[in-house]
């Protein structure tokens, strides 16, 4: 999947990054929205196992935090929970691949 360089939701533009890696709270993350900014950052890799994330584990990233970024603009109590945007995140990743035209 090619990962755009910027989305609208709503009444925002919210720019699409890539960084060698990303550090939150003192934890490797895969991914992060700032909602501030209104950036979605993608990591290309974990450098501490000297590993790069393949094409897949970004897009499903990516679609990891565009749910964070949606659920922040509806002003939604579940923007937060990891939990819940995992587990809609990798559904929606899956439907996506899945999908025939």
């Amino acid at each position: 999947m090619k990962i755009p360089k910027e989305v609208t939701i709503g009444n925002t533009t919210h720019l699409v990054c890539t960084k060698k890696s990303i550090v939150v709270s003192n934890k490797i993350c895969h991914g992060s929205f700032d909602e501030e900014t209104h950036t979605i950052t993608i990591a290309q890799g974990n450098p501490l196992r000297e590993y790069k994330y393949d094409a897949d584990e970004r897009a499903n990233t990516f679609w990891h935090e565009l749910t964070h970024a949606i659920l922040y603009d509806m002003g939604c109590t579940l923007t937060h929970n990891e939990k819940f945007v995992t587990e809609f995140s990798n559904r929606l990743d899956q439907a996506i691949k899945t999908a025939r035209f």
